[in-house]
């Protein structure tokens, strides 16, 4: 988009040769000025961005964090949240929005399956952080077909195959069909949307609503044994949420990214073991390991250890070549911050249950 000397965008405005605005100028706005001639043209992008976003879940906290990026890139943004506002407004991550709306955004909630409940005006890009499959997706994606720029779908890297052979993901893997996200994904292909699809793996960061290493500080700071599965050198990718959201913003204007698929998650590895001991350290504390097989323990769905048993992690090379993207965290380095996080939260104070650990550890004896 050209504005030409005198002309206002966005609160931003060029007089004599200098740029001024009525508002800050974001530190990371994409500014390109080329002097042609006496005249000054400057190459500014500020997209009218939408955000649909989950209710919960380890996804929940990406929107929040996706929209801090983009505001600070330039570009307008509107969150359509789905569940109660009444009921989520108190909670992590939505009790952050204030702060987003007093940085320009507009909050809404609302089911965004439901056409109705869509905020109204014209967008430019549309990030679905919602749906999980074809009844949840299927009718933003219709709204909005022939009328954005770009449309994003943050999917799953849980949706790959598990080969048992390559343990590190890579775009282009086989995907489950028996996943709901690979009917949308295949949806988005057939319509001929300006699609790009995103593959997250585990998140950590602030204003979380699903446990990361909060699983592992549960057990550490209290003297426990941190029941893990055998043989605990397992290899997962742990990824900051500044980082996803910050590859997930790249997307406004960039073509090159327009039809592809690309896995989100840091390009370091850490073990079971290695989790625990770098917060055990962190913590000041010695590490209790004690390796038990999964394939003992009497445990029921969503018991016990947060993660797969197996390795989880993908390459991200794709990403950091088309979309200039570098992660700028790596949990080693953030781990002794999310110790003293999880200290002032208060969680240390609340009764866990620890019955599914004790069924681990009776297994291992």
């Amino acid at each position: 988009m050209a504005v030409m000397a005198g002309s206002l965008l966005q609160g931003y405005q060029l007089r004599s040769g200098t740029f001024t605005s009525a508002r800050p100028v974001p530190s990371q706005a994409r500014l390109a000025v080329a002097r042609q001639g006496r005249s000054l043209c400057t190459q500014v992008r500020a997209d009218n961005v939408l955000i649909a976003n989950t209710k919960g879940g380890g996804h929940a906290f990406i929107g929040l964090h996706l929209a801090k990026q983009l505001l600070d890139n330039g570009h307008s943004v509107t969150i359509l949240n789905d569940g109660d506002e009444g009921k989520s407004k108190g909670k992590a991550p939505f009790s952050q929005y204030d702060s987003l709306q007093q940085q320009g955004a507009k909050v809404h909630w609302g089911n965004p399956s439901d056409s109705s409940a869509i905020p109204s005006g014209d967008f430019d890009v549309v990030y679905d952080n919602n749906g999980k499959d074809m009844e949840a997706c299927k009718p933003l994606i219709d709204a909005f077909k022939g009328k954005v720029s770009h449309y994003v779908f943050v999917s799953s890297a849980g949706a790959y195959v598990p080969d048992g052979i390559h343990a590190g993901l890579k775009e282009g893997d086989k995907r489950k069909e028996s996943a709901g996200h690979v009917p949308v994904e295949q949806y988005l292909h057939s319509e001929g949307l300006p699609y790009t699809i995103f593959q997250p793996l585990y998140i950590y960061g602030p204003h979380t609503a699903k446990d990361c290493e909060q699983w592992f500080l549960d057990r550490i700071l209290r003297d426990r044994p941190v029941p893990i599965p055998a043989p605990g050198i397992q290899l997962v990718a742990l990824s900051h949420v500044e980082d996803v959201a910050a590859m997930l913003a790249k997307v406004p204007g960039n073509k090159a990214a327009i039809g592809q698929h690309y896995n989100i998650c840091s390009d370091r590895c850490i073990s079971f073991d290695g989790i625990v001991k770098a917060a055990a350290s962190a913590a000041g504390q010695e590490a209790d390991i004690v390796h038990y097989d999964p394939k003992k323990a009497d445990l029921k769905k969503g018991e016990g250890f947060p993660f797969r048993t197996s390795h989880f992690f993908a390459q991200v090379e794709k990403a950091k070549a088309d979309l200039g993207w570098q992660p700028q965290h790596d949990f080693l380095s953030d781990i002794k911050q999310l110790v003293e996080e999880y200290k002032s939260s208060g969680r240390l104070e609340k009764q866990m249950d620890f019955s599914a650990d004790d069924k681990c550890i009776a297994c291992a004896k």
